[in-house]
């Protein structure tokens, strides 16, 4: 109860700019089917990552802490496997990822470009495409980024929350496209915030239904979000979506029995407006 007493001030703080962060290293990235490149250093403090996707599959970059004494080849082993369709392998690869590395989110693209700002402090990272897992040379693929000491103060607003418990999603009814939205992982796994456009009178239950694989998608288009965030990391997504009515959904399973996070609550209807 304290911890999310604790939250809510911090998103109080976020949603009224009352914060300030260090003036953030920008990166603007285009995804191609070949990949994307990126600088190889940036200012510690509030990261700008913007991406567009000229890939006709989206990009779904985000940005990772290896832990001491990790080589990149086992987290990209360990993330292949938490991305299989397989219950009990994906279980085992979360598990894995989740002791290999700290996820600080990013953004999910198709059609449309998103930014996402996340807090970081100096040190070695890594930007990965997580849609290039099945790539043949998806660790090539990975882009080493060190973050530098930052100290010019920056004071951000967002207009609406975003928070992952482990009981699902709390989220307003009705966004604004193009707004600010911080998104906050309160829950006790890594888990993402994904958007998806729905067709014309979708309910929960059919979103229950699809993730249970007993009903059809109800998807008319790809995902923009925050791909995983690890545990109490935080990030601020800004996208002009078309407006109209989108799940929020995440993908990941649940670590301890294997089920989808979306069966357990973790998903709602949103209007963009």
């Amino acid at each position: 109860m304290r911890k999310l007493l604790t939250t809510a001030i911090a998103v109080t703080a976020f949603l009224t700019g009352s914060p300030a962060l260090a003036e953030p290293g920008g990166l603007d990235l285009t995804v191609t089917p070949a990949g994307f490149t990126a600088p190889s250093t940036v200012r510690a403090g509030a990261l700008t990552l913007a991406v567009r996707s000229e890939d006709p599959a989206g990009a779904w970059v985000g940005l990772v802490r290896l832990r001491p004494g990790v080589a990149l080849e086992t987290y990209a082993r360990h993330l292949k496997q938490a991305m299989s369709d397989d219950p009990a392998d994906a279980m085992a690869g979360g598990r894995a990822v989740t002791a290999d590395a700290e996820m600080f989110g990013g953004v999910a693209v198709g059609a449309v470009p998103a930014a996402a700002e996340i807090a970081v402090s100096p040190g070695d990272y890594h930007l990965v495409d997580f849609r290039d897992v099945a790539e043949p040379d998806f660790v090539s693929r990975i882009r080493p980024l060190r973050i530098g000491p930052g100290t010019s103060p920056k004071a951000t607003n967002a207009t609406a929350a975003i928070i992952a418990t482990d009981n699902g999603f709390l989220a307003p009814r009705s966004l604004t496209s193009g707004a600010p939205v911080f998104v906050l992982n309160a829950s006790g796994q890594f888990t993402e915030a994904m958007l998806l456009p729905v067709r014309p009178g979708i309910a929960l239950a059919d979103l229950d239904a699809f993730f249970a694989r007993t009903g059809p998608s109800p998807f008319t288009g790809r995902p923009t979000g925050v791909v995983p965030l690890s545990p109490w990391r935080s990030a601020i997504l800004t996208t002009a979506l078309p407006p109209g009515e989108y799940a929020l959904v995440t993908w990941v399973r649940d670590l301890r029995t294997g089920e989808p996070l979306a069966l357990r609550g973790a998903r709602a209807l949103v209007r963009v407006a």
